[in-house]
């Protein structure tokens, strides 16, 4: 009878240590074998900041402020885009500063009565421009427009303007011609395919050449003399 216990008490502890071994988790997970049908997700593309994306000669809405003396202006211009920006204060006696907070900064620096304008938005990988800080002694006007807002030569015509300009230069030109009598300082900086150069930079009466190509624009410095560009 002994015997008959002992065989049944090896016998059940057999039997229960091989059911608490089959039940005892592994402590390792599943491995699942994806379907082929299953659809993957691939990560979005990184997009480059705003400043580090070439500035866009694109249309958009003319935005006007006008003022009297010193002023900070808010703009509502869309980020990246060129813009052009047409100053004026017939009245003004004293210095003349127009700032931004972008790369192009200062716009205008200028004394007496003052018409002219400048570009902004325009350096590959600079910081666009969001506001105007506006120094002057009497009321102003300033007008953004995008590039249909400039003046455009005709090839082979001479255009001839006194002060800061910037001109639109019809497609297929490869020269530009500048002339000026101005005694001082002149600037001519020209745009083409988004790269800029300073191809005039005088204190002297001065005629002389430069190239073009592409999508082009001319900026002139020169608020206090007559000048004259041809583009062929």
């Amino acid at each position: 009878m002994r015997r008959t216990i002992g065989r049944l008490a090896v016998v059940c502890a057999a039997f229960a240590l091989t059911a608490s071994c089959s039940l005892q988790p592994s402590g390792f997970g599943v491995i699942a074998r994806q379907l082929p049908d299953e659809p993957t997700h691939a990560p979005e593309p990184m997009r480059p900041p705003p400043e580090l994306e070439e500035p866009r000669f694109v249309e958009a809405p003319t935005e006007t402020h006008q003022g009297k003396g010193n002023a900070t202006v808010p703009l509502t211009w869309p980020s990246g885009v060129a813009g052009f920006l047409k100053f004026d204060c017939p009245k003004c006696d004293g210095h003349i500063a127009v700032k931004t907070d972008g790369t192009d900064s200062l716009l205008v620096n200028a004394s007496a009565p003052y018409h002219g304008t400048a570009w902004f938005n325009v350096s590959l990988g600079g910081k666009w421009v969001h506001k105007l800080d506006i120094t002057a002694d009497a009321a102003w006007t300033a007008t953004i427009t995008d590039y249909r807002g400039l003046p455009s030569v005709e090839a082979g015509k001479p255009y001839s303007a006194h002060g800061d300009a910037v001109l639109a230069i019809p497609a297929g030109m490869t020269r530009g011609k500048f002339a000026t009598k101005s005694k001082g300082h002149t600037g001519v900086w020209t745009l083409c395919d988004g790269e800029r150069d300073l191809v005039v930079n005088q204190i002297i009466p001065y005629e002389g050449e430069f190239p073009l190509h592409g999508q082009a624009f001319v900026a002139v410095e020169a608020y206090d003399g007559d000048w004259t560009f041809t583009a062929s």
